[in-house]
């Protein structure tokens, strides 16, 4: 006789009656090693081993935890070698695991037949499908034939040619009929609208269900109600970034807090350090250049027993300190002037206006909860469609958004705009948000439950059901219409007037650049292969217009040769060529002169809901194609009482469509007692002022990051920077003005036998300026640095040995570094030598390197030795003023501009020695003596290092 047992049929016999079952063998084992995690009311993975019935279900994979062989089952792989039970739980004995693998051996057996649930099909089994294959045509934005495919109801309705399909009768139903004859989805338009054609057993499943007569179920989407999460529990919970922070009682300052762990360690606070010294390092902190000389003698001479925290206050009053602070925000963001993704690396018109929204918000102190509220929502908090006068918070708010728009997005090219791609682009919105704003690494949930975080892989797709009303994969908007036209009416007013004539220009000078560069190229090839024909020169423009991943053999060889011609150095083009370098050179500059009269367009690259979201499925194993259970828009669990919803309301029931998911999102993170968001920024203005995060790990505050230095100090601050109504200057009055931040760099043999890394703070850290730092000081000190605020990035330009350098300004200097151009592909060299960040997505934590290639870069670079003659030319001309050109005057005000102190002693006699050296050298011409002086403290580490 055959009887079900387990997974298997089995053949009864009197030694197989021996044979260990399921409840009285195998389900003690589970409860007392696997119970913890996963049993009837806590499913970790949505594994629940209580029941027999729960292995042949399996976990969030979907997959059966047991399998025809022992080697194959998902069970054994993961208790033989898979680390379960975890390394913190009690591990099975070999006994047990002989036990285990002998059940399975011996078919799996159980005390009563499986009762499997019989899964009836249902609308959600076929909507994943057209979703993906169909409604790119037969959807939100394209109805052809009248048919939308979204809904069943809408297939039942039908479009041009009758109904969709007919229930009961799959042969007769015209979905099928048109799919299996491929003509749909059109097979010479697969390309054209991004979809591929559906596999037969997606086939099989949409007949399935129509001969089932089409059955929709009553199913809700999963998200969180008011009962107990099966898969969050409140021991997971307990983790301290998990938890509400709460401010110690009594305390009232930071240098508390720090002296308490300092005196535990046999340590105290290291002495204040010089004046001097403190005036460079405040003004290179929150301005980013070091003072004037002017300001620096006031600073140094003053008599103001309050000096310090007044300079402190004209220093976040500066509008530079937008510039120098919005720059690390931008960071969080993954800020850039590009697309990426491919290689054409399209360049972002408008990103400029977020870059400056950015630097007003922080000059401004906007409060750091209104200021995600705008990024993360912004479309949601003023109705901009339906008011009858836009003004320029609706505008503001509109901008905001753009920080969700810059991650790497090659959708926009021809290849590259398949589901795969488009969910990458919101994984990496989703990226930033964990890792800038929440300080969690939510992308391993993607794919499966996280590994060390509960987060579950269902809350991954809750999460991203929040963004589904903006960034939805099947309704999803190109580059020609993923911005909107919105201005006030003072705006609008000063583009009508001004731009059509200039914008007729530069559409005349577009085309003469065009053919300017294809002059160029061909005057090279003719220098270059004097015997290739004319014709072969013609193919080779024609194939730079194909896309690099679709030329032929011929093209590809053809713009190799090109590309071999153009790193023939300049000293080698004869007159033609050059001639072609001027002609485009010219055209350049007329058109960066146009642009600069042009107003800015109203263009805002937004993100913005539209009110009708796709369904939101489990995507298991992360794959497009393998959708799971139906979700609703959500947050992680863990961060939340148990039995929480998360509430979601349009936010304009009489007005445009919103979803208001984005804002409901926004408001919960900007609650009070949420337990990471004020404690993540606290810990990244921390990180920025001292190197290192009172949290070392910024972007996880999860299991696996690092435990705080000083949790006090920072659930202190956090709640303190709360209370004080999100003021990120606010917060900088407090770090800056504290004992902490003003003492001496100076280390100690204590400090070095009890506080090796600074992880108490017993003295502050030396700091190498960072890239923009770096190159902003050069230019001021130089005197070369123009400080035009805003408005479009400043081009960069490319030579043949692929050194980016950017363009001189119109009147001959440089703006700072946060105006440049940013294309992913194009970073200028100086700044990518000294560790300017990738974008991938963003950037959290900057890398600090040292490598020769940086003090080669100051050494010899052209612009590097240009700025140190500008700063000479500055010296000499302020002595002259001065009626005092000796040496020793020349000594001490280059070591005043460059290093904000005098030099001592033994420096200014060395500095005297070395000009008289370098005179000599120079055969007695003082001002080159002078300019190598200058280039050689543009080269010393006190230059390059804060103190």
């Amino acid at each position: 006789m055959l009887l079900l047992f387990g997974s298997s049929l089995v053949k009864t016999s009197s030694a197989e009656e021996k044979a260990p079952v399921f409840e009285s063998d195998i389900q003690p084992i589970f409860s007392a090693r696997c119970g913890k995690c996963h049993w009837e009311k806590v499913r970790k993975g949505g594994l629940d081993l209580s029941r027999i019935e729960g292995l042949h279900k399996g976990g969030e994979s979907g997959e059966s935890s047991l399998a025809e062989t022992v080697d194959e089952s998902m069970l054994w792989i993961m208790i033989d070698g898979g680390g379960m039970p975890p390394e913190d739980s009690p591990q099975l004995t070999k006994d047990e695991l002989a036990l285990i693998r002998k059940w399975l051996e011996t078919g799996a057996r159980a005390e009563k037949p499986v009762q499997l649930e019989e899964e009836q099909i249902n609308q959600h089994d076929v909507l994943p499908i057209v979703l993906l294959r169909c409604t790119t045509c037969h959807g939100a934005q394209l109805k052809r034939g009248g048919l939308d495919l979204r809904t069943p109801a809408s297939m039942q309705k039908g479009g041009e040619h009758g109904p969709a399909f007919v229930a009961g009768k799959p042969a007769e139903s015209l979905m099928i009929q048109r799919i299996e004859s491929q003509a749909c989805p059109p097979r010479d338009q697969l390309l054209k609208f991004f979809v591929r054609r559906p596999p037969q057993s997606e086939v099989d499943v949409l007949k399935q269900w129509i001969t089932a007569g089409a059955p929709v179920a009553d199913i809700a989407p999963d998200v969180a109600s008011d009962k107990p999460d099966p898969l969050v529990t409140e021991e997971d919970r307990e983790h301290w970034a998990f938890q509400p922070p709460q401010a110690p009682q009594g305390v009232k300052s930071i240098d508390e807090l720090i002296l308490k762990e300092l005196q535990k360690n046999e340590l105290s606070f290291s002495p204040e350090a010089d004046r001097d010294t403190l005036i460079r390092r405040a003004y290179v902190d929150l301005i980013g250049m070091p003072p004037p000389v002017e300001e620096w003698k006031y600073w140094r001479s003053s008599d103001d027993p309050h000096w310090y925290p007044t300079m402190i206050d004209q220093l976040l009053a500066s509008p530079h300190y937008g510039e120098r602070w919005g720059r690390y925000w931008l960071d969080v963001a993954g800020y850039a002037d590009s697309e990426g993704g491919v290689s054409s690396d399209p360049l972002r018109a408008v990103a400029w206006k977020y870059r400056d929204y950015v630097i007003d918000a922080f000059n401004k102190d906007k409060p750091y909860n209104r200021f995600l509220l705008e990024q993360i929502a912004g479309d949601e908090l003023i109705d901009y469609q339906q008011t009858p006068k836009v003004t320029r918070e609706m505008v503001d708010n509109l901008v905001a958004t753009g920080f969700l728009r810059m991650g790497i997005d090659q959708t926009g090219s021809r290849t590259m705009n398949f589901v795969p791609e488009r969910l990458g682009v919101i994984d990496d919105a989703i990226n930033v948000m964990g890792s800038g704003v929440m300080g969690l690494t939510l992308e391993c949930a993607r794919c499966h439950s996280h590994k060390y975080d509960p987060i579950p892989h269902r809350d991954y797709y809750r999460f991203k059901a929040v963004f589904q009303g903006a960034l939805d994969e099947h309704d999803w908007l190109t580059f020609k219409n993923r911005s909107l036209e919105v201005g006030t009416a003072e705006q609008k007013q000063r583009v009508k007037q001004t731009n059509p004539v200039l914008s007729k220009q530069l559409k005349q000078l577009a085309s003469r650049h065009k053919q300017a560069v294809a002059d160029l190229q061909l005057e090279l090839l003719r220098q270059h292969y004097p015997q290739q024909s004319e014709e072969d020169r013609q193919k080779t423009l024609r194939a730079l217009k194909v896309a690099d991943n679709t030329r032929t053999q011929e093209q590809r060889i053809l713009v190799e040769k090109l590309r071999t011609a153009e790193l023939m150095p300049e000293a080698a083009w004869n007159d033609d060529v050059q001639a072609a370098k001027q002609r485009l050179k010219d055209i350049e500059q007329e058109t960066s002169r146009v642009q600069a009269q042009m107003e800015p367009p109203l263009t805002i690259r937004a993100l913005w809901d539209r009110g009708r979201p796709s369904p939101t499925y489990i995507l298991r194993r992360g794959e497009h194609d393998q959708p799971g259970e139906l979700v609703g828009p959500g947050v992680p669990a863990v961060l939340d009482p148990d039995g929480t919803p998360f509430e979601v309301k349009p936010p304009f029931p009489e007005g445009t469509p919103k979803t208001g998911r984005r804002l409901a999102l926004a408001k919960w993170l900007t609650r009070d007692d949420h337990p990471l968001t004020a404690r993540v920024m606290v810990n990244r203005i921390w990180y920025h002022h001292f190197g290192t995060g009172l949290v070392k790990s910024l972007e996880n505050f999860g299991i696996k990051g690092e435990r705080p230095s000083h949790p006090e100090l920072l659930d202190w601050l956090a709640v303190r920077f709360v209370e004080q109504g999100w003021s990120i200057k606010d917060l900088h009055r407090q770090i800056m003005n504290s004992k902490t931040y003003r003492q001496s760099s100076h280390i100690t043999p204590e400090i070095q036998q009890h506080d090796p890394q600074n992880r108490l703070l017993s003295h502050f850290p030396l700091r190498r300026m960072n890239a923009e730092a770096l190159r902003d000081s050069l230019l001021f000190i130089s005197g070369k640095l123009d400080e035009g605020a805003g408005g479009p990035p400043d081009s960069v330009s490319v030579d043949q040995n692929g050194l980016v350098s950017a363009n001189a300004t119109a009147e001959g200097g440089w703006r700072r570094s946060i105006y440049l151009q940013y294309r992913r592909t194009q970073i200028p060299t100086m700044l990518d030598t000294f560790d300017y960040p990738e974008m991938g997505p963003n950037c959290v934590t900057r890398s600090v390197s040292t490598v020769s290639p940086q003090s080669l870069m100051l050494m010899n670079n052209e612009r590097v030795r240009d700025l140190a003659v500008a700063f000479a030319d500055r010296v000499q001309k302020i002595l002259a003023k001065q009626n005092d050109e000796t040496r020793e005057a020349r000594v001490k005000l280059v070591y005043e501009m460059a290093l904000c102190r005098p030099p001592s002693q033994t420096e200014q006699e060395l500095g005297v020695q070395t000009l008289k050296e370098l005179e000599t050298s120079w055969n007695d011409n003082s001002q080159a003596a002078l300019e190598t002086y200058c280039h050689t403290i543009l080269n010393s580490a006190a230059f390059l290092y804060i103190d």
